[in-house]
């Protein structure tokens, strides 16, 4: 078997936490979410670098991994990360617009795989830049929007596509609490609306959160540390295809991640590990069919790290390619962009 020396740049959070192991001995370890414990369940992977401007980061990381990784070196440049470690794969979970410099820099330093948190990017300038590198030089990319390798979305794309329910014609996609931040986590709705709309989005029209009028047309926040630099958005976006959706991300609402898919002749119910299908019934009543997606070996985190081994293998077309999360990011910024005109429709592209 083939060994990837991996490195990850950016160590809170999704990039290093830990995972617990199941209720049952038997289970064997939950699935897990974050990068770092995602290639320890993979045996092909070992995490040789680790960087971060905070030291304090670093010492943490070491002393998390240290049964795991016992050799693991760490470093506060990533550039210097590059030029020392010869790494097959990089994962970039550092803050939300400083992700386009070293995506670029692993790429000249020869890196074969990468795994970029979302969103791609702040700005097109930098996603365009990203997808020329990767492209230019045949690097495999992914970006961790992670609903598309859950098993019950994927599901309920199969579905919607065998045309059971009719076409598809509306989707309803709401999230809210304080972590409603359009950048941050909107970027997960974002992208799950065009997941399920596959089409191309032709305009927009959105209305910032209370508070945010004046947010201007490009990002200002810190990097997705504060979600009041972060604003909440409820937007109406339409498609090629004639799909129409719904995103509603404020803040000032506590709805979970909820997803309404609605067809002619039914609709199908999604959040993250819950499906469910709804068709007319006799008198008006609908028939309510739980939806249960096969239990897979591989999900989340570790799915899209294995199937980003698989592209650099070759023969495996990847779920989140950039230029996908490119489109959610254009759709961000023709937001702001109708926020900032007065909450008028805006055309796409940008």
């Amino acid at each position: 078997m083939e060994r990837y020396r991996v490195g990850i740049v950016g160590l809170t959070g999704i990039a290093a936490d830990g995972t617990a192991a199941g209720p049952i001995a038997a289970f064997g370890d939950v699935m897990p979410h974050s990068h770092a414990a995602a290639y320890a369940m993979l045996s092909e992977c070992e995490v040789v670098a680790a960087c971060d401007l905070v030291p304090e980061r670093c010492d943490e990381f070491r002393a998390r991994w240290a049964d795991t990784w016992p050799e693991v070196a760490t470093y506060g440049d990533h550039r210097q990360m590059l030029a020392r470690e010869r790494l097959d794969i990089l994962s970039v979970a550092t803050s939300d617009h400083r992700h386009a410099d070293i995506v670029v820099d692993a790429v000249a330093a020869g890196v074969r795989g990468i795994f970029c948190e979302k969103p791609i990017a702040t700005s097109l300038t930098d996603a365009d830049r990203m997808i020329a590198a990767v492209e230019g030089a045949g690097v495999a990319m992914l970006v961790n929007h992670s609903r598309r390798w859950f098993p019950e979305f994927q599901q309920a794309r199969e579905i919607v596509r065998s045309g059971e329910l009719g076409t598809l014609s509306r989707i309803v996609a709401c999230h809210g609490g304080p972590r409603a931040m359009l950048f941050r986590n909107g970027t997960h709705m974002i992208d799950t609306i065009n997941f399920f709309a596959e089409s191309e989005p032709l305009w927009v029209i959105a209305e910032l959160d209370p508070g945010h009028e004046q947010y201007g047309l490009a990002y200002a926040g810190d990097g997705g540390r504060d979600p009041a630099t972060d604003p909440g958005a409820t937007a109406w976006i339409h498609y090629r295809n004639g799909v129409s959706a719904l995103y509603c991300g404020s803040k000032r609402t506590a709805v979970p991640f909820e997803v309404d898919l609605l067809c002619e002749r039914g609709r199908i119910r999604l959040s993250p590990g819950s499906a469910q299908m709804e068709t007319p019934g006799p008198r008006g009543a609908p028939l309510v069919q739980r939806l249960s997606a096969p239990q897979y070996r591989y999900s989340d985190t570790v799915a899209a790290i294995r199937e980003l081994i698989g592209m650099m293998r070759g023969g495996v077309v990847g779920q989140s390619p950039p230029c996908d999360a490119r489109q959610a990011l254009e759709i961000i910024l023709a937001i702001l962009r109708s926020q900032h005109l007065g909450n008028v429709r805006v055309d796409l592209p940008l």
